[in-house]
């Protein structure tokens, strides 16, 4: 069975997106479902939550350390 209507061919929606919209609208089962808005970049309370951790780490970036020189003898 072809179905030639433009809506049942995804490649043909590509091309006509205002057909796509107006049958958005009309969609009862579109209106029908819940939905929610999520925003995870919107606050940055996870890296602001610990102060010790970040003293932590700006005091390791501040630190002079001097690392000695590699050798290739197992330990």
């Amino acid at each position: 069975m072809r179905v030639d209507t433009p809506l049942a061919n995804p490649f043909a929606l590509m091309l006509a997106p205002q057909q796509v919209l107006e049958a958005m609208e009309k969609s009862d089962a579109l209106r029908r479902l819940q939905h929610q808005v999520f925003h995870p970049l919107d606050t940055r309370a996870a890296f602001q939550a610990d102060a010790d951790l970040a003293a932590f780490d700006a005091a390791i970036e501040r630190a002079n350390i001097v690392l000695p020189p590699e050798s290739n003898e197992p330990a």
